[in-house]
C-alpha cells in the first residue's frame, strides 16, 4: 500500500474539488496514506496568485484537521510545500518549526523573478540563452536551499523540463545535482517521484531515471506524489512511478510522521 504525499487544496487558487473528495479518491486507490501539502503562504505577499493568503492558513489547518477526524482507513498526514525565497526565509522557518507538520516538501518554482513552470510565461523560454540560464540557476538555488533550510522531501526535481525545455547538454546540471544530492543524503532527505510530469507537455515523471539513479547513489530515499490539483489525480500513474523507482534500484519508500521517516515496501 502506497502513500501520496503531494496533494493540494482549493486554497492555492489553482486546484479544484473538496478536500474530502481527495481523501475518498485515496481510499478508492487503496492508499495507506495521503498527505495534504498545499503551498506555504509565507513570506507574506510572495507569489500571491498561486498560494493561500496568510490569513487563510488557519482555514488550511481546519481543513486538514477535519480530514484527520473523519476516521478514514487512509491515514491523513499534514505537510506544506515550501518555496525557496532567498533572503526571506526566517519567517518561513519560524512558521514551519512551530507548525507540527508531518513533512515539508522543498520546491523551487522561480529563478529570480521568472516563474519558469507557469504556462502564462511560456514566451520567456524563447529568449536566447533562457534554457541554459534557468537550468543552471535552478540547480544552484536547490543546492542553496538544501544547505540552508531543513525540509524532508525534494519536490519535483528537474521541474524546468515541464514544457520540454532542456539545456544543450545536461553534464553541468548533473554535476550540480550530484553535489546537491550529496548534501541531501547527509541530511537523510527524500526525493519525490512526482507523476504530474506525465500530465504536462514533457510527458515524464519528475525526476528522470538518470537523476533518480544519482539520488539513489547518494543515499536519498523516495516518496511518491501525484501533485494532485483535482481529486481524480490522487495516486495518478503510481504504477509508472513504482516501475521507475525499481529501475533506479529502489525497493522501499519513505513515510513521514512528525518529520521522522520510516520505510515501507514498494511492492
Amino acid at each position: 500500500m502506497l502513500a501520496d504525499y503531494h496533494t493540494h487544496t482549493y486554497l492555492c487558487k489553482h486546484a479544484s474539488g473538496e478536500p474530502e473528495e481527495y481523501l475518498r479518491q485515496a481510499e478508492r486507490a487503496g492508499l495507506a496514506e495521503i498527505g495534504v501539502s498545499d503551498h506555504c503562504p509565507w513570506p507574506d505577499g510572495y507569489d500571491t496568485e498561486c498560494r493561500m493568503a496568510v490569513e487563510e492558513y488557519g482555514l488550511y489547518r481546519d481543513i486538514t484537521a477535519k480530514l484527520q477526524s473523519l476516521g478514514s482507513k487512509v491515514k491523513v498526514r499534514i505537510g506544506l510545500e515550501v518555496d525557496w525565497v532567498p533572503g526571506q526565509m526566517e519567517i518561513v522557518r519560524e512558521k514551519v518549526e512551530s507548525g507540527n507538520f508531518d513533512y515539508i516538501i522543498g520546491s523551487v518554482h522561480y529563478v529570480d523573478d521568472f516563474p519558469f513552470d507557469n504556462p502564462a510565461m511560456l514566451e520567456e523560454w524563447a529568449k536566447p540563452g533562457k534554457q541554459e540560464w534557468v537550468w543552471a540557476n535552478y540547480a544552484s538555488l536547490l543546492t542553496e536551499y538544501i544547505m540552508n533550510f531543513d525540509f524532508e522531501i525534494i519536490g519535483h526535481m528537474d521541474l524546468p523540463k515541464k514544457f520540454g525545455h532542456f539545456p544543450c547538454e545536461m553534464k553541468k546540471f548533473m554535476e550540480k545535482a550530484d553535489y546537491a544530492f550529496e548534501l541531501a543524503g547527509a541530511k537523510n532527505m527524500s526525493i519525490e517521484l512526482n507523476t504530474s510530469g506525465l500530465r504536462k507537455p514533457v510527458k515524464e515523471i519528475y525526476p528522470s531515471l538518470e537523476i533518480l539513479k544519482l539520488a539513489k547513489f547518494r543515499g536519498l530515499t523516495i516518496t511518491l506524489g501525484s501533485d494532485a490539483h483535482h481529486p481524480s489525480e490522487v495516486a495518478a500513474n503510481f504504477k509508472d512511478a513504482v516501475e521507475l523507482a525499481t529501475l533506479a534500484g529502489y525497493k522501499e519508500f519513505a513515510l513521514y510522521s512528525a518529520r521522522e521517516a520510516s520505510l515501507a515496501s514498494l511492492f
